[in-house]
């Protein structure tokens, strides 16, 4: 019943159930709709003829016309604003740009809906575009593995997405509850709850945060502050068998396929530890062992002699069958 223009890319048009929606028209993403139900707007009113000749409208057509309402001289774009005009007032509604939305949201202390909106962005915009660059077909490029994508200068969106993760990392460490006992491996959680409710506490927002900090770090394609920044924060922590309990599942899901050689070192003591070394070998039969630090993970292998993921390197990694 109403469409207008905001800016060069974003339309605004009010539907018949009172909701303004705005839809950004380059991504052609759903960027807000709001409820104008309690907005008392002036609107115009106009009867339509059931017929296109005004000598065939009977007299029943006559006494009950069909009427259609219409907003649209009550909407009105001015530069990157739109003007409302309501019955006893005029209202604007403005246009925020996503960092201004998340940055709103971070404000008032809603750091998962700042996370998840800044998740939405990147897989609409970010992702996309480098999607359309793929080899459509499907050869590989050595620019691609983790390390050399560390290396290359990041996109504006890309960098504030990570420091918005980071601030929620270091936030959520400084205001963690504080445990009375050492921290014990999240897989042996259930069996230390009688310990007493602080640690179950702590293990539990370290948990917790572990998890969005490794499902944020593989959406975004950001490994490299996966395994240095998140992994040292929770490593000075001291919960760093929390972070490698958290990741195994992601691995063995197929979500993660790239461990860095200095968490994987960590993550094969962590399962001597726990008695667990069998996992390790699960793992690697999950990763993409073609872009590993094939001399780290080879002597770590034959150290802990775990030698069915040692033949799985060599004969997928280094598609050598007879060494």
């Amino acid at each position: 019943v109403a469409m207008e223009w905001i800016g060069d890319r974003s339309l605004v048009y009010l539907t018949l159930t009172n909701e303004l929606t705005v839809v950004d028209t380059v991504m052609m993403t759903l960027m807000e709709k709001l409820d104008f139900s309690g907005i008392r707007l002036v609107y115009a009113e106009f009867a339509l003829s059931r017929t296109s000749s005004p000598s065939q409208v009977s007299d029943k057509e006559k006494t009950d016309p069909h009427v259609s309402t219409t907003f649209q001289n009550s909407i009105r774009s001015s530069e990157d604003r739109l003007l409302v005009l309501c019955q006893e007032e005029v209202k604007t509604v403005s246009i925020m740009g996503i960092q201004q939305r998340v940055a709103t949201l971070e404000q008032d202390g809603e750091w998962l809906e700042a996370l998840a909106l800044a998740l939405d962005h990147y897989e609409s915009t970010v992702k996309s575009q480098e999607d359309r660059r793929r080899d459509p077909h499907g050869r590989r490029d050595l620019m691609n593995h983790p390390e050399f994508l560390s290396k290359i200068r990041k996109a504006e969106d890309e960098e504030w997405i990570a420091e918005l993760l980071l601030r929620y990392l270091n936030l959520a460490v400084e205001n963690a509850p504080e445990a009375t006992l050492d921290p014990v491996p999240a897989r042996k959680l259930s069996t230390s709850r009688q310990v007493g409710s602080k640690i179950d506490l702590a293990q539990s927002h370290f948990q917790m945060l572990a998890g969005v900090c490794i499902e944020f770090c593989i959406v975004t394609r950001r490994l490299d502050i996966l395994f240095n920044d998140v992994y040292e924060c929770f490593r000075s922590s001291g919960y760093t068998a929390v972070f490698l309990d958290v990741l195994e599942p992601y691995v063995l899901n197929d979500k993660l396929q790239y461990i860095a050689p200095v968490v994987m070192a960590q993550f094969i003591e962590h399962c001597k530890v726990t008695n667990d070394v069998s996992t390790v070998e699960r793992c690697l039969l999950h990763m993409d062992v073609t872009i590993m630090d094939f001399d780290t993970i080879l002597s770590l292998l034959r150290l802990n002699r775990m030698y069915s993921a040692l033949i799985h390197v060599y004969t997928i990694g280094l598609d050598d069958y007879i060494s």
